[in-house]
């Protein structure tokens, strides 16, 4: 999946790219963070020596895009739903009662701790496919 965008600035070996959002995340604002509605900004490795002010082609493939959002959302998903089951199952055996409190708060406790495996891997996971990638310099637009 590759877009297009502009550099804006350079940090390192790292660009930072403006790219136009697509209509798929236009309501989600998770990477907006005060930009206009209709820009999001990232940062992407710099393999095409790209300078400030060129456009470039800003890719990341299908594949590891799809294992990123599993591993954002479907692992916290499933530590919450283990930890429902788990919390709501184990209160009921012990004859405790709020059976439905306890499953819930067990669950976000879960979430918490998948967030903080998460965060432990990040560094790992920065070096790996996970990264966008500015492949080409493309001021021919």
């Amino acid at each position: 999946m590759a877009e297009i965008g502009k550099v804006i600035e350079l940090e390192g070996n790292k660009a930072v790219v403006v790219l136009e959002r697509k209509e798929a995340c236009a309501k989600c604002r998770a990477c907006s963070a005060g930009m206009k509605a209709e820009e999001m900004l990232i940062r992407a490795e710099n393999i095409c020596s790209a300078k400030v002010g060129d456009n470039v082609e800003v890719s990341l493939e299908e594949s590891d895009f799809i294992k990123a959002v599993l591993i954002m959302y479907g692992f916290p998903f499933v530590m919450f739903m283990v930890g429902v089951l788990a919390g709501y199952y184990g209160s009921l055996s012990a004859g405790i009662p709020n059976a439905e409190l306890i499953g819930f708060v067990i669950g976000l406790l879960l979430v918490a701790v998948s967030y903080a495996i998460i965060k432990s891997q990040e560094k790992r996971w920065r070096k790996g496919n996970f990264v966008p990638k500015a492949t080409a310099v493309r001021n021919d637009l």
